[in-house]
């Protein structure tokens, strides 16, 4: 696999992180433009690569980094679409009020929020054992 010129490095030193996944409504937009919307409520950002399926181009994901707060996000184009958002546990509130606030300028809302295993969450800031296995 040849590497993408202009990318940001796909790994980055240890630093532990929170992750949460965002399972969003579809919404009016197309996938491009809520990209584009997501992108600019994270700004700057810089891309880590993405993928499309070969079989019909719908299923694929976004990677990029939130630069100025060394968040790690992704994209993903599945149904439903969802956002994943790695960052440091001190950004917790900060990391909530952010996408969300893109959420809403998507056109969506946010339907769920799991842990990386998919565990649902009642809410962004439940600690659990996830999360503690991190620190």
């Amino acid at each position: 696999m040849e590497e993408e010129p202009g990318l940001a490095p796909w790994f980055n030193a240890f630093r532990p992180r929170v992750e949460r996944y965002l399972l969003l409504s579809e919404g009016p937009l197309p996938h491009s433009e809520r990209l584009r919307l997501l992108r600019g409520a994270l700004a700057p950002t810089a891309d880590r690569g993405s993928w499309r399926s070969e079989h019909d181009g719908t299923a694929g994901q976004d990677h990029f980094a939130a630069v100025d707060t060394d968040w790690l996000l992704t994209y993903d184009r599945s149904n439903p679409h969802m956002i994943r958002i790695g960052f440091p546990p001190e950004d917790g509130e900060r990391a909530r009020r952010r996408p969300f606030a893109a959420v809403r300028l998507m056109e969506c809302e946010v339907v769920e929020i799991t842990t990386v295993a998919r565990t649902p969450l009642p809410a962004w800031d439940a600690v659990t054992e996830e999360d503690e296995g991190d620190e």
